[in-house]
């Protein structure tokens, strides 16, 4: 049986959020769970090794990384997990660590399946507000020269970014307020994600009518013949129990 989530320190279930991804899917985002252990370890077992290395600059012992996913105190050291589907799955972790009085190292994993879908940035935005409250002004971040996605998760998130070439990775640093410009991009992000969400809705490839009926005037029969008036251009199922 999994430890008390509510127990010391206690768990911000206030910080616990849905969102839409670029794509319109949408997925959980909560602070990681003293008893995550057992998701920690199935999210990272689906990983590809080159994402794991790209993370943690090498391929680390598994169960060594999901002790260090799982330790926070929710102010110095904290990790948000994405969640999607039913029973829920993580899909992504992210965690920001205090290295001095007003800066952290943060840092981003997730799965191979689920990139490309702005995840990342998300969590660089949650992380960024709960930061902030609890005095962390910049944020700092190593990446590798070849792990270009990252690097560009980090220029397209909308703060603005300061890179560093080392001999061995590159040195990122943004601040973890928002400037209007900043904010203006994330709301555009929102705006695009909102219309994805609806577009299955609004812009259909199909159409099952339940009920559907030859009869005219009734409800099923009313809909399958207005759909067909109106030259919908997908497949149309019509499906009654006694036809």
């Amino acid at each position: 049986m999994g430890a008390d989530p509510t127990s010391s320190p206690p768990y911000p279930r206030e910080r616990e959020a849905d969102v839409v991804l670029r794509d319109g899917s949408t997925l959980h985002v909560r602070p990681v769970r003293s008893d995550d252990e057992t998701a920690i370890r199935a999210f990272l077992e689906q990983i590809s090794p080159e994402s794991i290395a790209f993370r943690f600059f090498g391929i680390p012992d598994l169960n060594w990384v999901t002790s260090w996913a799982l330790e926070v105190d929710y102010a110095d050291r904290f990790a948000l997990v994405a969640e999607s589907g039913t029973p829920p799955s993580i899909v992504a972790h992210a965690a920001y660590v205090r290295e001095s009085e007003a800066r952290a190292e943060v840092a981003f994993l997730v799965a191979d399946a689920w990139q490309e879908r702005g995840i990342a940035t998300i969590l660089l935005a949650h992380l960024a507000g709960l930061a902030e409250q609890h005095g962390i002004t910049t944020f700092t971040a190593q990446v590798l020269p070849s792990n270009h996605r990252m690097i560009e998760v980090f220029r397209e998130s909308g703060f603005p970014v300061e890179l560093r070439s080392t001999r061995d990775a590159i040195e990122i640093e943004l601040p973890t307020s928002l400037s209007p410009e900043a904010l203006a991009r994330f709301d555009e992000r929102e705006r695009i994600a909102a219309v994805a969400a609806v577009r299955s809705f609004l812009k259909p490839r199909s159409v099952a009518v339940i009920g559907a009926s030859r009869r005219r005037g009734t409800v099923g029969g009313e809909i399958l013949h207005n759909l067909l008036a109106a030259e919908f251009n997908g497949a149309v199922y019509a499906v009654n129990e006694h036809a």
